[in-house]
């Protein structure tokens, strides 16, 4: 199977947990890392966000996140992402059984 790639592949918001934080936190539902565990895997999931999808936000100025505390709220750029996260799709594959 090929896999075309995208400009929209490399945005920060490609991938369906970041969408999800920029979607929890427009809906006023997170605050902090914690707010985000889904059920099941949370572990798995919050080490996830915290390695790989939280910095790719930060870095693009969607949220400012402490690791230290936790703590996530909008930063600079958060409209732009705001904006654009109801247009895109949210299927997916492996998130089946949360």
């Amino acid at each position: 199977m090929s896999h075309d790639t995208t400009a929209a592949d490399t945005s920060p918001l490609a991938f369906v947990p970041r969408r999800r934080v920029v979607a929890a936190i427009a809906d006023d539902a997170v605050e902090s890392v914690t707010d985000l565990r889904p059920r099941g895997r949370a572990e798995e999931i919050e080490a996830a966000l915290r390695e790989t999808h939280l910095p790719a936000l930060e870095e693009a100025g969607y949220i400012e996140w402490d690791p230290e505390t936790g703590e996530i709220e909008p930063g600079p750029n958060f409209s732009e992402a705001a904006d654009h996260v109801a247009d895109l799709p949210i299927h997916d594959p492996e998130s089946a059984d949360d």
